[in-house]
């Protein structure tokens, strides 16, 4: 995936998130963007460095799986040593001291958000930004945001990937919209986890 397939970075406009803190992305924008470059280098710092994906979510709930599907993209076709991938599902509060023990310095918490932006729209940044879209808008607020508090105090650095899901209604699946911003999401970190394996390879 070239860089300017991703989605451009959109102004928010919605109550619920505009002025807030973070970087955010919408599914139904053109590519390109001038400010995609401040979105992308954070990215693939992380998906260099010792990170740990925690996708959370229920798997029964429709697009409250999001989470739990890009991370078993990560999970299933990333390549690196330095990337653990654990799906927590609606439970992470029952991880919290492997994920806290682990030798990752950053956790990315990717889960679903109900804010009433545009379904597939992405936040990202770091958790304790977001305290008030968490309380608000989070599927999973209190376990998210107590669990958040543990591994900072554990000296973990913790951000949020959060999509905004369209249905959380049982046994609906992943809604159009919601798949597309993941898979965005999904294709870029992996081609950023990867890269070091592929100048490994270059280089014989």
């Amino acid at each position: 995936m070239r860089h300017r397939e991703v989605p451009a970075l959109l102004d928010r406009t919605d109550p619920g998130l505009h002025g807030r803190p973070g970087l955010y992305l919408s599914s139904d924008q053109d590519p390109g963007g001038e400010h995609l470059m401040d979105f992308l280098p954070v990215i693939e710092r992380l998906a260099r460095e010792r990170t740990c994906f925690v996708g959370m979510g229920n798997p029964l709930l429709g697009d409250d799986a999001v989470g739990l599907h890009v991370v078993d993209g990560i999970r299933e076709r990333g390549r690196s040593d330095c990337v653990i991938a654990l799906n927590v599902e609606d439970v992470i509060e029952n991880h919290v001291c492997v994920i806290a023990d682990g030798e990752s310095d950053h956790v990315i918490i990717v889960d679903a958000l109900q804010s009433g932006a545009d379904a597939g729209s992405v936040i990202f940044g770091r958790l304790n930004e977001f305290d008030e879209i968490i309380n608000n808008f989070s599927t999973h607020k209190l376990s998210l945001l107590l669990s958040g508090k543990m591994l900072e105090a554990h000296g973990k650095k913790v951000w949020l990937l959060g999509i905004e899901a369209r249905d959380i209604e049982f046994g609906t699946g992943l809604s159009e919209e919601v798949r597309k911003s993941a898979d965005i999401i999904l294709d870029v970190l992996l081609s950023y986890i990867n890269c070091d394996q592929k100048e490994l390879l270059y280089e014989h």
